[in-house]
């Protein structure tokens, strides 16, 4: 056959000789039409719509961004020789949802180790980009993966459409647990820095974490209590509960505690810097008679 160049189209124009047997792609080469699709989040369905024909897509992951859908879509309408391409999708809102329900407000980001990628459902990291808590969703293989990064203590990446990429730091040593997700073919696996944990604090560590996850009826709150209970475990001098709002302020203020960047399922955190010198700022909130060893 023979290719003819159209400027104005931008593209060749095939005309096949007469009588030659063309290629098999060729041979069978369908028109191409564009079709737009609608995703609905709480059926987990794609509907692409072109003309009178409607293609139906389902057990769809709507956690992932919407130009990551499209190209999966568009890659399986091509391997199907289905004739369509989807140039636009939209997420059909679940009226019944209440925004606040929903872990991220946009896409989900994810978390990266260079050869495999998870879900993030939540996340919480410091200042200095360590990484606290994550919690992932994803293939157990790439799971996996993403573990065995964590720990070697190598650097991660975490993305999000708002804020773009994010470098975390894995800590020394986390506490992990795994959940099987058979309804998505798919693993969750959640790790907690072991110093974020009650109990697991010990005398050598330079710094200590709370977090505060989704279901707290009050998360403010809840992270003062941690912050008194952890307090009372590392620190050799008594601390009392009727403490805790001034501490945390004054504590806050000297920044011996600072607040974690946190996402997701993970609402609130923060670090608790057992270096700083805790002995000389309550002894000098008591002489203030800012606290009170007595009601």
């Amino acid at each position: 056959g023979f290719l003819k160049y159209e400027s104005e189209l931008g593209a060749y124009l095939f005309t096949a000789k007469e009588g030659a047997k063309l290629p098999q792609i060729l041979a069978k080469y369908r028109r191409l039409t564009l079709g737009e699709a609608t995703l609905d989040a709480e059926t987990r369905t794609i509907q692409v719509k072109t003309g009178e024909t409607l293609v139906t897509f389902t057990g769809a992951h709507p956690w992932k961004g919407l130009y990551e859908i499209l190209r999966e879509m568009n890659e399986e309408l091509l391997r199907t020789d289905a004739g369509i391409v989807v140039w636009k999708i939209t997420k059909k809102e679940n009226q019944s949802a209440v925004l606040h329900e929903r872990l991220f407000p946009g896409a989900v980001p994810k978390l990266r180790n260079g050869q495999a990628m998870g879900y993030i459902s939540g996340f919480a990291y410091d200042s200095d980009h360590n990484l606290v808590y994550v919690g992932l969703t994803g293939y157990k293989t790439s799971l996996e993966s993403l573990r065995v990064t964590l720990m070697a203590n190598k650097p991660m990446s975490m993305s999000q459409e708002d804020t773009g990429d994010v470098s975390l730091l894995p800590v020394e040593k986390y506490e992990q647990a795994w959940q099987p997700m058979p309804e998505y073919t798919s693993h969750h696996a959640t790790f907690v820095a072991r110093n974020a944990l009650p109990g697991k604090w010990e005398p050598e560590d330079l710094s200590t974490y709370l977090l505060v996850f989704k279901g707290s009826t009050s998360p403010a709150q809840e992270l003062q209590r941690l912050f008194v209970e952890r307090l009372k475990e590392a620190l050799e001098i008594p601390i009392l509960d009727d403490w805790g709002v001034e501490l945390w302020k004054q504590a806050r203020d000297q920044r011996f505690v600072l607040e974690l960047t946190t996402g997701g399922d993970c609402v609130q955190g923060a670090r608790i810097d057992l270096q700083a010198d805790w002995k000389g700022l309550i002894a000098g909130l008591l002489k203030q008679e800012t606290l009170k060893l007595t009601a």
